[in-house]
């Protein structure tokens, strides 16, 4: 598998968290996560972001400029947020869905991601993430 491949990977796992209102602290958070790809016996290392989370954009950005990324759906329920996000990029196509729970200064989650890449087989990642708040965005 191509580095640019494995890295998109990795970025996608890790960055497509979504916040909850209600529990969600704005500032910056750190998200690691532990992705487990399908047909791989080798584990992937954990992987860690930080980033600069409010309550008006609560989604976490892909830091991958080649990409362009939309939130297609976004639900808040307690402290509990589903979401759903599309990347499109001239390597390929990924769709992720992801269930996050916010709880003061924590949040854990999972993911599951699905990757179609020029010239290799489509993929499946499924993701466990963990994060803590930091403190204010500089």
């Amino acid at each position: 598998m191509k580095k640019s491949a494995m890295f998109l990977i990795v970025a996608a796992l890790v960055l497509w968290t979504a916040a909850a209102q209600a529990q969600l602290k704005d500032g910056l958070w750190e998200i690691t996560s532990q992705a487990q790809i399908s047909g791989m016996q080798q584990q992937m290392p954990p992987a860690t972001v930080r980033q600069c989370i409010t309550k008006s954009d609560p989604v976490v950005k892909n830091q991958d400029k080649d990409y362009n990324c939309k939130t297609t759906s976004l639900k808040v329920s307690g402290n509990t947020v589903t979401y759903a996000v599309e990347c499109k990029g001239k390597e390929g196509t990924m769709f992720s869905e992801g269930k996050n729970t916010y709880t003061g200064n924590a949040m854990e989650g999972t993911s599951t991601t699905s990757f179609k890449m020029q010239g290799q087989p489509a993929m499946q990642v499924k993701t466990k993430m963990s994060g803590k708040y930091i403190g204010p965005c500089k």
